[in-house]
C-alpha cells in the first residue's frame, strides 16, 4: 500500500506550495499573470530535466495534442487561482478545488460517454455543501460568500477540462511521456505571458527590489514539481478512483500549516484560527473528502 504514502506526501509538497503561492502573490508579486509566468521558468528546466530522462516522446499525435492543451488549460486555471488567493485564506481558497470533480465528470459525461448515477448526483451535492460551508462568512449576523468563489469556480472548471484531457492523454498507457507533453505545455504557456509588457514589468520590479524572490519562486515550483512527480507514481501503483480521494489531504495540510504560521509567524499569513473557525473549516473540508469518496465508486 505505498501508494497512499506517495498520494499523502504529494498533497503536503501541493499545500506547502499553495502556501508559498500565498505568501508570493501578497507579499511580492502583486499580479496574478505575472506570477503565473514565473513559475515557467522554473518549469522550462523541471521540463528539461524530464526531458533528459525520457527523450523524445513517440506517443500518437492526437494524444500529443490533447497532453499540450491539458497543459494549457491548467496554466489558465493558476491565473483566477492566485487571484483568488490575494483575496480570501489559503485554506478557504484550497477546499474550492475540490469542486473540479464535478465539472470533470459532466465533460465526461457529454464528451466521453460516461454515466451519471445516483451516487454521483449525491457526491455533487455532499462537495457543493461543503464548498459553500467554507466560503461562507457570517458578518454582522449576514452571511456573505467569499468573493473567491467565482473565481475558483472558474479555476476548478479549467482543471476540470485538464483532467478530461489527461484522461484522453494517456490512453496509450505510456505515462511518463505524456506527462513530459503535459508538463511542457504547462510551462510554454506560462512563459508565454511574458509577452505582455505589464507582466514583464511587474516581475522586474520583483526581481530587482524584493529580497530572496527567485528563491521563493524556485522552491515554490520545486515543491508543486515533487507533488506531481509523487502523486503520478501513485496513480501507477494504485486505483485511479481511490488515490484520487487522498488530493483532500492536501486542504488539511493547507489548513494546519496556515494556522501554525498563523500562530507563530503571523508577519508571514495571518488567517483567523479561533476553534470555531477551525471547526467549521474542518466539517467543510470533511464534507468535500466524504464527497470524493462517493465519486471514486
Amino acid at each position: 500500500m505505498s501508494w497512499i504514502f506517495l498520494a499523502i506526501i504529494a498533497t503536503f509538497f501541493w499545500a506547502s506550495s499553495n502556501i508559498i503561492d500565498k505568501i508570493l502573490r501578497t507579499k511580492y508579486l502583486k499580479s496574478s499573470i505575472a506570477l503565473t509566468a514565473s513559475f515557467g521558468i522554473f518549469g522550462t528546466i523541471f521540463s528539461t530535466i524530464l526531458f533528459l530522462f525520457i527523450g523524445i516522446p513517440s506517443i500518437p499525435f492526437q494524444n500529443s495534442i490533447a497532453a499540450f492543451s491539458a497543459g494549457i488549460a491548467l496554466c489558465y486555471a493558476i491565473i483566477p487561482y492566485l487571484k483568488a488567493l490575494s483575496l480570501e485564506e489559503a485554506s478557504r481558497v484550497i477546499p474550492l478545488w475540490h469542486l473540479s470533480p464535478i465539472f470533470t465528470l459532466i465533460l465526461a459525461v457529454i464528451f466521453l460517454n460516461e454515466i451519471l448515477t445516483l451516487l454521483h448526483y449525491s457526491a455533487f451535492t455532499v462537495i457543493l455543501f461543503g464548498g459553500i460551508l467554507i466560503s461562507t462568512r457570517q458578518i454582522r449576523g449576514v452571511f456573505h460568500l467569499s468573493p473567491a468563489v467565482a473565481l475558483m469556480l472558474f479555476s476548478s472548471f479549467l482543471v476540470s477540462v485538464t483532467d478530461v484531457l489527461m484522461k484522453f492523454a494517456l490512453s496509450t498507457g505510456v505515462f511518463w511521456e505524456t506527462f513530459f507533453i503535459f508538463y511542457l505545455g504547462i510551462s510554454l504557456s506560462q512563459l508565454s505571458l511574458f509577452a505582455f509588457p505589464s507582466v514583464r514589468k511587474h516581475f522586474s520590479k520583483a526581481f530587482s527590489r524584493k529580497q530572496n524572490f527567485i528563491l521563493i519562486l524556485f522552491l515554490s515550483g520545486l515543491m508543486g514539481f515533487i507533488g506531481y512527480t509523487l502523486f503520478n507514481n501513485a496513480l501507477l501503483s494504485g486505483p485511479v478512483t481511490l488515490v484520487s480521494v487522498f488530493v483532500s489531504f492536501q486542504s488539511l495540510f493547507v489548513l494546519l500549516l496556515a494556522a501554525f504560521l498563523s500562530s507563530k509567524y503571523p508577519l508571514i499569513i495571518k488567517e483567523t484560527i479561533d476553534a470555531k473557525t477551525i471547526g467549521i473549516k474542518l466539517i467543510a473540508i470533511g464534507l468535500m473528502a466524504f464527497g470524493l469518496f462517493l465519486l471514486s465508486f
